[in-house]
């Protein structure tokens, strides 16, 4: 009994740190609307199932897992991995982006220098 109270104290726990660090770093405008509903949704998550501990053990027994704890854990992972994977996505479009201006901004240089030479 004291295993599953503790359980859900962390999980309540840290749904009320994860929502209040993000609405913190919002308020300071340092994170994006996209990742914000993420994270809210992610603590969310948490908080339901803190309080209805019911859904971790239906979801365990449905999917054949030994306890509802490793189907929150294996839960947690998938979408923190997920995340990870479209932010990668998204970085490697930030790059691209950054080279073809970079670029841009040369091309932009020289053709600016060849212009002051005519003159």
């Amino acid at each position: 009994m004291f295993d599953q109270t503790l359980i859900r104290v962390c999980l309540i726990l840290g749904s009320f740190i994860t929502a209040g660090y993000i609405l913190r770093r919002v308020r300071h405008a340092k994170v994006q609307i996209e990742d914000t509903i993420f994270w809210l949704m992610f603590s969310a998550a948490l908080l339901i199932l803190a309080i209805f501990p019911g859904i971790a053990y239906w979801a365990a027994n449905l999917l054949g897992f030994m306890s509802p704890i490793n189907f929150v854990y294996v839960v947690i992972i998938f979408l923190l991995l997920a995340k990870q994977f479209f932010m990668s996505i998204k970085l490697s479009q930030l790059d691209s982006k950054v080279r073809i201006l970079t670029e841009q901004v040369a091309l932009n240089e020289e053709k600016a220098e060849r212009d002051k030479l005519d003159l």
